[in-house]
């Protein structure tokens, strides 16, 4: 047990790097754990431009509509260039271009109106939503009167419920899934970090020339000595997974409902066993400590980056979702993807992850036996 004992003393030299890495993660995690859960959606005056080439009674109405909770200005003569630069400036909130033949429109269900607005803006949400209703609403009244009535088409769009919620009676499971998810993304960046640069660095000491003539003539044989060091790193890689995993649910301890702590716990282990593999093949292939740290850092932000960590999966292009579907932190993510998934539904990407496991061990074991050949 010399070399297991020896490994666990050299872990213990990084404490001074793994403490402040930890207390950064959990001061991190702790901010966002508070800074949820109290937005609230309201509605806000709209800055609108109208352009009524209508100027029928419908169009009127659509304009009456608009004006009573939002700033409008009508205009006679389109100049959509204008509108467009005004909407990029922020200058109005949207425009909205009513067509000739409007009311004929509105009364067969077709689309009646353009809109010009910023589709990254809540403001655009809110001004379609208010017009498809609108349209909605007037479209009912010629189908069942066959003429508009302004005044009860004002009344309808107008009227509100009294709504009141029991928030002592509701859950949001949600939530807490979306807090549990954004943790263990987090989590699995650092795990990686932290297992790469300290395993990294420790084995980049260990593998050197020197010290392995002086151990291939000790009298440990090969497998107790890899067996002591794979312990050892599984050791220390089982102990940062528990921090992480019990650092959640210190975190979030009476907001667990709706998490599911077995998968995030099962997907943590299953990347601690992951890094370490692939930790096992890069030091295999090298012990220059510099290009240990660059690929450390090259591989984790790399990963986390395009496998939907840092930046949501949605958000990127079809061709980076389709690699992103190929990478280990992608399948990792899946494993906890929904509050309510079952083991069958995480059973792909848990095997995935192992046979990339599996995989980088045989490549490292493969580079490591050449170079202990070629050190004899």
């Amino acid at each position: 047990m010399t070399i297991f004992k020896i490994i666990l003393l050299h872990f213990w030299k990084f404490k001074w790097f793994i403490i402040p890495l930890a207390l950064i993660f959990f001061a991190i995690a702790a901010l966002f754990s508070t800074a949820g859960g109290t937005d609230t959606f309201e509605s806000e005056t709209l800055g609108i431009t109208v352009v009524n080439n209508s100027e029928s009674e419908t169009s009127e109405a659509l304009i009456q509509y608009l004006s009573s909770s939002h700033e409008v200005e009508v205009m006679t003569e389109p100049d959509r260039e204008h509108l467009e630069e005004q909407v990029f400036l922020m200058e109005i909130h949207g425009a909205v271009i009513i067509e000739e033949n409007f009311e004929k429109q509105v009364k067969n269900g077709e689309p009646a109106v353009e809109i010009i607005s910023d589709e990254r803006a809540t403001s655009a949400v809110q001004l379609e939503s208010e017009i498809s209703k609108f349209l909605m609403f007037a479209n009912a009244q010629f189908n069942e009167h066959g003429e508009l009535d302004k005044e009860t088409l004002q009344t309808a769009l107008t009227d509100t419920v009294n709504v009141e919620l029991n928030n002592d009676t509701v859950i949001d499971t949600d939530e807490n899934y979306t807090n549990a998810a954004a943790y263990t993304n987090f989590a699995a960046y650092w795990l990686m970090l932290f297992i790469m640069l300290s395993v990294g660095n420790l084995m980049s000491e260990y593998n050197k020339p020197e010290l392995q003539k002086r151990i291939i003539s000790a009298p440990v044989s090969s497998t107790s000595s890899a067996l002591q060091i794979l312990g050892a790193q599984s050791l220390v890689g089982i102990f940062a997974v528990l921090v992480m995993f019990f650092g959640l649910i210190g975190l979030y301890y009476d907001r667990l409902e709706g998490m599911p702590l077995a998968h995030i716990f099962v997907a943590l282990m299953l990347i601690m066993a992951f890094t370490l593999a692939l930790q096992y093949a890069i030091n295999a292939l090298t012990t220059n400590r510099f290009i240990v740290n660059g690929l450390a850092n090259l591989v984790t932000l790399g990963l986390a980056f395009l496998s939907g960590i840092f930046i949501p999966i949605e958000l990127f292009g079809d061709t980076a979702q389709r690699i992103a579907e190929f990478l280990p932190l992608y399948h990792f993510t899946q494993i906890y993807a929904a509050a309510d998934i079952t083991w069958s539904e995480a059973a792909l990407s848990i095997g995935i992850l192992l046979l990339y496991t599996v995989a980088f061990l045989i490549i490292g074991i493969i580079f490591s036996n050449q170079r202990k050949s070629t050190q004899l």
